[in-house]
């Protein structure tokens, strides 16, 4: 057995010493340690980790050393941890209290841990003689008692913890915090601590944060208490109900519902009694804004109407908008706020009491621009001057239908301040009504509308309304619907049963009014399958259709050798397939459109063939940066029934051999030889040859004026799909019986449409006086006169049909014809067909098919030009004022609400009524995207006249102003006498 003194000779005599000394230093610090402990000038302790302490033990042989024995195995050899790692927590602090770098309070123990076996309490002396040779964490405690009676206090009172001051109530105001939820953070004091000096404690940790904080009384303390499971996330979810619809400027505080915490009503720390299920609010005092917490067990404060400083305002003025720090500041703001003050407030008893009177403003007030906010004042007209609507508002109907348990309302908070708004501006006296609180339930509703960036107003009214809708939706519990297909039914039973569907899960006076129902239709352009199904709308999405002058430029080969460069009139607004546009081309061109064929040639990549599927609109649009070419195919070509399109382009043996002078299409019959292949094509150079007789091709031809090659696809990373070789520079087609649509396969793993391309490699001239360089340089150069002459041709508004200008007008009736127009849908939103079972770009077309007493049409003026930038169209649309005649573009006469009177024998559709309607209200936008402005024009129930609302100035207008080229939204309600209109008016007939 090895001595274990060769331990102790493992180490060198000087560590050994050192080590020694350090156990013999140690031991007298300990034996002495009771009687520093009692001294009462020595209130500060540490704790030690009996682990740790345990280790050095072992590391210094101090067991051994007092025994007078050989050192242990492990003397001078171990690596010494970190003093206290194992009993520090760490944890989430609310705050490091000051000062921050040395507060005892500012490191936790982790809990439960026991004295003795976890951990042992040493002085100041021992804790230095140990960190003079080891780093770790210390844990300090203060003593509590004297003498004998002195005790540490090691286990402080940890309790859950957050912070509050008005920045941080922005932060989940303006909706800017990233978890909807408090983190957990925590604090801990000794239990026996005098509340006041905790106070004190924290009042001096508060200029350790950046911010402008005020320097006296700048904290309270609160206690939060709920049922709920997470308490942070509660506590958040009150505070955001509350302050959701604040603005930037406004005051940053909300009403709570908790304790106050304060020395005048409890002595120590152990008095407040803190439980686990606790929260601690640590809240600090702005220097210039009010405290962020109202309680009734504080004053109010608030910044003084008159003054303008941040004080305890006992003196509120009767409209509960503003209030005053002294009756003196009250007195002098008198004068200036009564002129705006309002005599009634928001409340709801003081809403519903407001009637008509004979001063009564009578919906003729305009609508302060709070900033930017000049879409929502337009939109908000039209809403108000919506008479059945404002009706309802005005007899306070809406105050028994708000529907508290929808978690996507507002709990009634939108419905009331549409109410209280609706009801200043009809049953007021105000001229200007302001419209803050109403803006602030908007942005509560729709986050996009906080702030004060210009919007849109179409979209402000359908957000409002849909607002409206969900506050006041009459089905508590809405039911999971099922669609079903429409499986050879009739549209009316598919249509009436998709709206009983929608019944089932909304019911409010915004469906009864304003809802109508859509006929959708898909057509599958492969199979034509049709896909039709019923949906609501709330508003008729109107596009207008294009007045300008566009044409459509494609390279047209009328003969194999043979093209020139074609610039048409094109009709973007007939979007048809291309099967259809080869009639319309046909016509054009004088040629049989059966032998057209179409394909997208490009520079750099194969050439595309097109599908007779496809949009016209869509390949004129991308063919917009290549060359979109037609070919007059002869009568045996168009027969051909296995067509096998084959891409060619010539080419001569030079340094480069990439000189070209024609490139295109051969079509050619798939169950075809390439020895079969050759002869045909060698048909197609035949006007090349006009100088010799009798050639035999295989004799005189092949290898000897050109070759064929395929034209290898092998990369870095794949061989070539005809050789298979990497390194493969074209291979030859030879002159043999393989059917060509083996090489097909060969290809159609590499390329997508399946396509090869052969290069006829010319080798000699088949000219007697005239060069092979001479021929190529030739058709190159008639190839680039034709493109010259093309742009010669092309004026600036054409620019090959993508012309941004436009010119004329257009009426309603024709913005009606066109939205019902078939479009194709684009690539990024396909469908997906059941029998051809794939995704494909159906064509969508859209019908109304019942509308509403309320018909809302919005323009669609605003379209992408590209992916990152709008434009505005400002083409004049002419629309009626009375008489606006629907019956034409309704499949079913009568309105949704009359499906309960309706029948599969006898409904609004095979028993067609005529169906009119008259405007009463616009909403214009002038000027262009960079901002623009809103207004609008309603006509007004009362007085049956047209007034503009530009903000808050409102005036009278004639009908000849009404319709101007900035209308954007449009309403209308059904006439419901023939010889009246919407508002009463007698209607000359003609």
């Amino acid at each position: 057995m090895e001595d274990e003194s060769s331990d102790y000779m493992s180490v060198s005599q000087q560590v050994a010493d050192k080590l020694k000394r350090q156990a013999l230093d140690f031991k007298i610090l300990m034996d002495s340690f009771q009687q520093r402990f009692q001294q009462d000038q020595n209130d500060q302790f540490y704790i030690l980790s009996v682990k740790w302490l345990n280790q050095w033990k072992e590391y210094v042989s101090y067991e051994e050393l007092l025994a007078n024995k050989n050192p242990s195995r492990n003397f001078g050899k171990l690596n010494m941890d970190l003093i206290n790692l194992n009993l520090e927590d760490k944890v989430d602090r609310c705050l490091k209290y000051y000062p921050i770098n040395t507060h005892p309070w500012n490191t936790f123990m982790k809990e439960n841990l026991q004295e003795n076996i976890d951990y042992i309490i040493v002085d100041k002396e021992i804790w230095q003689f140990f960190t003079t040779y080891y780093h770790g964490t210390p844990i300090v405690r203060m003593s509590n008692g004297t003498g004998t009676e002195k005790t540490v206090a090691v286990n402080l009172l940890k309790f859950k913890s957050t912070l509050l001051y008005p920045t941080v109530i922005k932060q989940i105001a303006l909706d800017r915090v990233l978890k909807q939820t408090f983190g957990k953070s925590y604090l801990q004091v000794d239990r026996s601590m005098k509340l006041k000096d905790y106070y004190n404690l924290l009042q001096k940790t508060v200029p350790t944060f950046t911010g402008s904080f005020a320097k006296d009384d700048n904290v309270r303390i609160w206690r939060y208490q709920t049922d709920q499971k997470d308490i942070n996330k509660a506590l958040f979810a009150d505070i955001q109900k509350q302050v959701a619809a604040l603005e930037n400027n406004d005051e940053m505080s909300f009403d709570f519902v908790g304790d106050y915490i304060h020395y005048s009503i409890y002595e120590t720390i152990e008095d407040v009694g803190i439980l686990d299920n606790h929260l601690i609010i640590i809240e600090f005092k702005d220097e210039s804004k009010p405290w962020c917490i109202r309680n009734k067990a504080v004053q109010v404060e608030g910044k003084c109407e008159n003054c303008q400083v941040v004080k305890v305002l006992n003196h509120p003025c009767v409209c509960r908008k503003v209030a005053y720090c002294s009756q003196e500041c009250k007195a002098k703001d008198y004068n200036y706020h009564s002129m705006r003050c309002e005599k009634f407030g928001s409340d709801d008893d003081t809403i519903k009491g407001l009637t008509q009177q004979p001063n009564s403003i009578a919906g003729l007030a305009g609508l302060t621009n709070l900033g930017n906010t000049c879409f929502m004042n337009s939109g908000t007209q039209c809403i108000s001057n919506t008479v059945p609507l404002t009706e309802y508002f005005l007899s306070n109907q809406y105050f028994d239908e708000i529907n508290m348990d929808n978690p996507i309302g507002t709990k009634g908070q939108l419905v009331k301040r549409v109410g209280s708004l609706l009801k200043k501006l009809w049953y007021g006296e105000k001229s200007v009504v302001t419209p803050t609180n109403y803006k602030k339930a908007v942005g509560q509703f729709q986050p996009m509308f906080k702030g004060y960036h210009q919007h849109d107003s179409s979209e402000l009214i359908t957000f409002v309304l849909d607002g409206i809708h969900e506050d006041l939706n009459r089905v508590k519990r809405k039911p999971y619907v099922e669609t079903k297909d429409s499986e050879g039914r009739t549209d009316f039973v598919v249509a009436k049963e998709s709206w009983t569907n929608h019944l089932a899960r909304n019911q409010s006076i915004i469906v009864d009014l304003m809802y109508g129902q859509y006929k959708s239709t898909l057509k599958c352009p492969k199979c034509a399958r049709l896909s039709i199904t019923f949906d609501p709308y709330l508003m008729v999405q109107l596009g207008i259709p294009s007045q300008k002058k566009r044409t459509i430029s494609f390279k047209f080969f009328d003969s194999f050798f043979n093209s020139t460069i074609k610039i048409i009139p094109f009709d973007k607004n007939k979007n048809i397939s291309l099967k259809d546009y080869y009639q319309v081309l046909g016509e054009e061109l004088k040629v049989k459109p059966q032998n057209l064929f179409a394909y997208i040639a490009n520079q750099y990549t194969s050439f595309e063939l097109l599908k007779e599927s496809r949009s016209i609109v869509e390949i004129r649009k991308s063919a917009k940066r290549s060359q979109l070419c037609f070919r007059v195919l002869l009568d045996e070509e168009a027969q051909i029934s296995n067509k096998l399109p084959i891409q060619f382009s010539n080419k001569y043996q030079d340094f480069s051999k990439t000189s070209y002078f024609q490139n295109g299409f051969f079509l050619l019959d798939g169950s075809n030889t390439r020895k079969q292949m050759h002869l045909q094509i060698f048909q197609y150079l035949k006007p090349l040859f006009t100088e010799h007789q009798n050639l035999d091709y295989e004799t005189n031809v092949l290898n000897k004026y050109y070759s064929l090659l395929y034209k290898s696809n092998s990369n870095y990373w794949n061989p070539c799909s005809y050789c298979s070789s990497k390194n493969c520079n074209d291979c030859e087609v030879k002159f043999d019986d393989e059917k060509l649509e083996e090489a097909k396969k060969k290809v159609v793993t590499s390329d997508s449409q399946g396509l090869f391309e052969i290069i006829i490699l010319w080798k000699e001239t088949p000219y007697n006086n005239v060069k092979l360089g001479d021929i190529f340089d030739h058709y190159r150069n008639q190839n680039k006169t034709q493109v010259e002459q093309s742009q010669q041709q092309t004026t600036p508004l054409q620019n090959h049909g993508h012309s941004n200008q436009h010119s004329g007008s257009v009426t309603l009736a024709d913005c009606l014809q066109f939205s019902q127009q078939p479009e194709q849908l684009n690539s990024e939103n396909t469908w997906y067909c059941k029998v051809c079972q794939e995704h494909v770009q159906a064509y969508k077309s859209m019908q109304i098919y019942k509308a509403p007493q309320i018909l809302i049409f919005t323009l669609k003026r605003f379209k992408a030009s590209n992916r990152m930038f709008k434009q505005k169209l400002e083409t004049f649309v002419d629309f009626p004022l009375n008489g606006l005649d629907m019956t034409d573009y309704l499949i079913n006469s009568k309105t949704p609400q009359e499906y309960e009177n309706e029948t599969e024998d006898d409904n609004g559709e095979n028993n067609k009524q005529r169906v009119i309607y008259d405007l009463y209200a616009v909403s214009n936008h002038f000027g262009g995207l960079g901002g623009g402005h809103y207004t609008a024009c309603a006509k007004n129930k009362f007085t049956k006249k047209w007034y503009n609302f530009d903000d808050s100035h409102v005036g009278e207008i004639s009908e000849q102003q009404v319709i101007t080229k900035s209308a954007y939204v449009l309403c209308y309600q059904l006439r419901t006498d023939e010889s009246k209109n919407s508002q009463g008016q007698t209607i000359q007939q003609e």
